[in-house]
């Protein structure tokens, strides 16, 4: 009967800790779905590329840092074209991107979420 209740036991362990790691890659792959191109596996994806510029990295290229990004964002005196633009400037993100729809669309999702729900600051 100890054998049976510590196999369960054990089965259950086991199954728990592979459950999230499951859930984990089908967001990813989920996520990544989002922007079709042949080359977007060598880029930066577009979350990544708002942490850079709220970061500060493409300040040089005409888009402010932090709070200033932000605030700019929703007065509408940046874009997320903008910050598409300026990531090529920066040499940060391919030419490919300036055109692509689907990724200026995932950045401005992006840009929406962190100035609605204050994610950032």
């Amino acid at each position: 009967m100890k054998n049976l209740i510590l196999s369960s036991l054990s089965l259950l362990l086991i199954s728990t800790a592979i459950a999230p790691a499951y859930g984990r890659e089908k967001t990813v792959a989920n996520s990544t779905a989002l922007v079709s191109s042949e080359d977007f596996t060598t880029s930066i994806k577009p979350f990544n590329l708002v942490s850079l510029a709220y970061q500060g990295q493409l300040k040089n290229p005409g888009i402010p840092g932090y709070g200033s990004l932000l605030q700019a964002y929703e007065t509408r005196q940046i874009s997320a074209k903008d910050v598409v633009n300026s990531a090529f400037l920066a040499n940060k993100l391919p030419s490919q991107f300036l055109n692509n729809r689907e990724y200026i669309n995932a950045v401005k999702n992006i840009l929406d979420g962190f100035t609605r729900n204050n994610i950032i600051t």
